[in-house]
C-alpha cells in the first residue's frame, strides 16, 4: 500500500513539472517574436556602464559610455579607453591605475618633460587630486587628473579642442572624476 502511494505521488509530481514546462514553452516563443531594437537601442543596450579600475575603485559612470580598448599595466593596474556617449567637452577618457611600486614608470598617454603644464589641485574626500593640462599640437589640449586611493594611482587622461581654458578642462574633468569614482 505505501509502495503505492509513492508511486501516485511522484506520478503525479512529474506530471505537473510536464504541465509546468510546457505553461513556459509559449511565453518563450512569444519572447522571441518581439520585434527587435532599433539599431541606437541596441548599440545603448551594449554600451558598457561599470569598470573596475582597483579593488578599491570603480568607474560607474553617469552616461553611458564604450569600451574602446582594455589592458593590463604590470599585471597590477588596469587601462581602459573609452568613448563617452555624450555631447560634453569631453569625449574620449583613458583610465589606468597601478601600484605603489610601478608609479614611478607609469606608462601616460602622452609625456612631454620640456613643457610647464597648467596644475590644478582640488581637494578628493579627505586628499587632495592634481589635474596637469598641456597644450598639444593641432589646437588641442591634453589633461591627466592623478589621484591615489589605498595604494593605487589613479589617472583619468583625455585630449580636447582647445575651445575651453586650461583651467575649464581641469575643472570638468575633475567634476566628472568625481561624479563617476566609486571608491570603496
Amino acid at each position: 500500500m505505501k509502495w503505492g502511494i509513492k508511486l501516485i505521488s511522484i506520478f503525479i509530481l512529474t506530471q505537473m513539472a510536464a504541465c509546468q514546462s510546457v505553461k513556459e514553452t509559449p511565453l518563450e516563443k512569444k519572447q522571441e517574436t518581439l520585434p527587435q531594437n532599433s539599431n541606437s537601442e541596441s548599440k545603448k543596450h551594449h554600451l558598457t556602464k561599470e569598470l573596475r579600475l582597483t579593488y578599491h575603485a570603480v568607474w560607474v559612470a553617469k552616461d553611458n559610455f564604450e569600451l574602446i580598448k582594455s589592458g593590463s599595466i604590470f599585471g597590477t593596474g588596469n587601462s581602459y579607453e573609452i568613448r563617452l556617449d555624450s555631447d560634453g567637452k569631453i569625449q574620449w577618457l583613458r583610465l589606468s591605475s597601478t601600484d605603489r611600486e610601478n608609479q614611478s614608470q607609469f606608462p601616460y598617454f602622452y609625456k612631454d618633460e620640456i613643457q610647464n603644464p597648467d596644475v590644478s589641485y582640488f581637494v578628493w574626500g579627505s586628499k587632495k587630486c592634481s589635474v596637469l593640462v598641456f597644450t598639444l599640437p593641432d589646437s588641442q589640449l591634453y589633461a591627466r587628473w592623478e589621484g591615489i586611493h589605498n595604494g593605487f594611482l589613479l589617472v583619468f587622461e583625455t585630449v580636447t579642442s582647445h575651445t575651453t581654458g586650461p583651467k575649464e578642462l581641469a575643472k570638468d574633468l575633475h567634476q566628472m572624476v568625481q561624479q563617476s569614482l566609486d571608491l570603496y
